[in-house]
């Protein structure tokens, strides 16, 4: 029987190549809807991978041994079937499963959130399942410190330990997937996702189960975003906010489609703790000398010091511009491209504080402060070079 073989397994499939001679990073993160084929392309490539290597010791674990059976395991069995491997010869202890995969063994456990389980002896690949379902970090750090490559898999219906400890802080492949990168999904699966899509109040499931995007909280400013590239074919410029602790630096980068009604945004920075002279060092690796940057105004002094080297103006603050800027922003489509962490977190965070009153929480707000910065100077009129209050 032909193997099926999805984008995600390809995609991951290189990720696995890159970390195992060294070229990429050993943490693989598979963040997707339901039916994306995200776990099942995970074992394929693991198989695939044992099946021409020496010995690979490796591990198949989730928060418990019954979940990791009835997926995992139900799924890896499948895979040696289409592969047409003797199912009595690979396999032995069904009470806990263990794989014999040419000179390579694969064993499976729960850790049942128990640090005590974690500590045990190394291996060369991990695969920790719905890594946000019960598992700790501290067990995932337990795990991971002890493994070579680690694949980790996920619904993304919340942020959890990876979004605030491991993403700022460890290299990583973030691969993102949806029911669309499985053209072999069953059909009443899909039919079974499709009938969510626009359903009043299937909006958030159908964000994470139907697009496989980070799930947002009620009440979020801006519900307008999802994942895209960096349109480089438009005129960009940039937002900067300072700060130093325990609120960082932050600068974005930002292009307007006004046309399409699209605005583009990608993380540049997000640093805490900077003197002048390192501040001054991470603007220069976006921004060159003829870039607009748009500041927060309440620094004048921190604008002072970056005028001499950058083309760096104060934004307006007027009365109302705070409400006048997410107006203007909620009326467009916000692309965020994939490789900012911390964008992303803020989006998914920044929530009204008084909704009828249109005042947001003052919090998650250190990039998209100056996205709204730079927004409101390009779309409002304003001119940021007029007389200005800080």
């Amino acid at each position: 029987m032909e193997p099926k073989l999805t984008n995600v397994f390809h995609r991951t499939g290189e990720a696995f190549l890159k970390a195992l001679n060294g070229s990429g990073p050993r943490l693989i993160i598979n963040q997707g809807g339901q039916g994306s084929s995200k776990t099942y392309s995970i074992l394929q490539v693991i198989y695939n991978s044992l099946l021409e290597s020496e010995s690979m010791k490796t591990t198949f674990s989730s928060y418990a041994l019954p979940h990791l059976k009835q997926g995992v395991v139900s799924d890896f069995d499948n895979i040696l079937i289409s592969f047409g491997e003797n199912m009595g010869v690979v396999k032995s202890s069904p009470v806990q499963p263990i794989y014999h995969i040419g000179k390579s063994e694969i064993n499976c456990y729960g850790v049942e959130g128990n640090l005590a389980m974690a500590h045990g002896p190394r291996r060369k690949i991990l695969f920790i399942n719905e890594c946000n379902h019960k598992i700790t970090y501290d067990v995932f750090d337990q795990l991971f410190s002890r493994s070579e490559i680690t694949f980790l898999d996920f619904n993304p219906n919340q942020e959890f330990w990876l979004h605030e400890k491991v993403l700022p802080n460890f290299p990583y492949v973030l691969i993102k997937s949806c029911y669309l990168d499985n053209p072999y999904l069953p059909e009443n699966e899909l039919n079974n996702i499709l009938m969510k899509k626009d359903k009043p109040g299937f909006e958030n499931w159908w964000r994470v189960y139907g697009l496989g995007e980070l799930g947002k909280l009620e009440g979020v400013v801006y519900p307008n975003w999802h994942n895209g590239e960096f349109d480089t074919s438009l005129p960009y410029g940039y937002g900067l906010d300072f700060g130093f602790y325990p609120d960082p630096d932050a600068m974005i980068k930002v292009a307007i489609d006004k046309r399409t009604r699209k605005i583009y945004a990608k993380e540049c920075f997000y640093q805490t703790n900077q003197l002048v002279i390192n501040l001054k060092m991470n603007v220069e690796r976006f921004a060159t000398r003829n870039d607009l940057i748009i500041a927060d105004s309440a620094n004048p002094r921190m604008i002072a010091e970056l005028k001499s080297q950058f083309n760096i103006k104060p934004v307006i603050k007027t009365a109302g511009s705070v409400n006048e800027g997410i107006r203007i922003i909620q009326d467009y489509e916000i692309i965020v491209d994939p490789d900012s962490p911390h964008l992303e977190k803020e989006l998914n965070n920044y929530i009204w504080s008084d909704r009828k009153a249109g005042i947001p929480l003052d919090a998650f707000n250190h990039l998209l402060d100056p996205l709204r910065y730079y927004a409101l100077t390009q779309l409002s009129g304003i001119v940021s070079h007029q007389q200005w209050r800080g």
